[in-house]
């Protein structure tokens, strides 16, 4: 809660986080656990009903960053930037929304142009970037010099030995909600990256969307955390609270929302629990 009320990233945290073993999630090999799909969902639960920036940070380093290397890379560049993803030495951010149309692929503006000596040069605007500041490899999507959609991995942006020139990452502030997780606002000024950072299986939109449509399946596991976390602040609280002579708990319409509340999150836990069923059946 003081991470919240400050606003600040809980870096002393993170070692904790690692020390569960769960970034990768469902993904196997290079040190990822290989979970089934609903251990990843629960991992995903259990964190939003402690709290939700570390859910949050569960979400882009594992789910986003960890997930498009995972789904969309070569061997070679899986086996060169999943492991220290895995064992949370790195951090992993994905940038995709931009600041004139949010997530909206089909109208991605930012360039990846083919520079002369070789590689890529980027050039564009990403907004709203969980870990933006802090990680040390960012998938930046972008559109190449033919209009296709790719991913380029940009490592270390903000080392402090040698930070990538026009990599440019600045921390959002005044959020209500999420404010232990940073997002940024991030500029792209010519950002030269090596041929081999596109990873190779990015080439369209729906390459995109393979990776968003699983990590659309872990914000539901999110949103049930968030539900229980909720219900149980409610009980306690009701439980607690005398009004009247008596706990809040005793009168009958406290009652009955309580027991609204928990039908609607038995609903939640049998969908989600057969959501990733199916998708373990494929």
């Amino acid at each position: 809660n003081d991470y919240w009320e400050r606003a600040e990233f809980p870096l002393p945290l993170i070692a904790g986080y690692r020390d569960l073993h769960v970034a990768g999630g469902t993904l196997t090999g290079h040190g990822c656990p290989g979970l089934s799909p609903v251990a990843e969902g629960l991992v995903a639960a259990e964190l939003a009903r402690g709290d939700g920036s570390i859910a949050t940070f569960n979400a882009v380093h594992s789910g986003l960053a960890m997930t498009a290397v995972g789904l969309l890379g070569s061997e070679e560049q899986k086996a060169r930037w999943l492991p220290t993803l895995a064992a949370v030495d790195t951090l992993g951010a994905f940038a995709l929304t931009e600041p004139d149309h949010g997530s909206d692929v089909v109208r991605l503006a930012t360039r990846a142009r083919s520079a002369p000596g070789g590689g890529w040069t980027l050039h564009g605007s990403k907004r709203w970037i969980g870990n933006g500041t802090v990680a040390d490899l960012v998938v930046v999507w972008a559109r190449d010099d033919d209009g296709d959609v790719g991913a380029f991995v940009v490592e270390h942006p903000d080392g402090a030995d040698h930070p990538v020139p026009g990599y440019h990452a600045r921390r959002i502030v005044g959020k209500a909600a999420n404010r232990a997780v940073w997002q940024a606002q991030i500029e792209l000024a010519d950002v030269h990256v090596p041929a081999d950072a596109r990873l190779v299986g990015a080439r369209t939109f729906e390459d995109t969307n393979t990776v968003l449509a699983k990590s659309r399946q872990t914000v539901a596991w999110e949103a049930l955390g968030h539900a229980v976390a909720a219900y149980e602040g409610a009980v306690t609280y009701a439980l607690r609270r005398e009004q009247f002579g008596r706990p809040l708990a005793r009168f009958q319409l406290v009652q009955d929302k309580l027991a609204h509340m928990l039908a609607d999150i038995t609903a939640m836990q049998t969908l989600c629990v057969r959501m990733s069923q199916l998708q373990g059946e494929g």
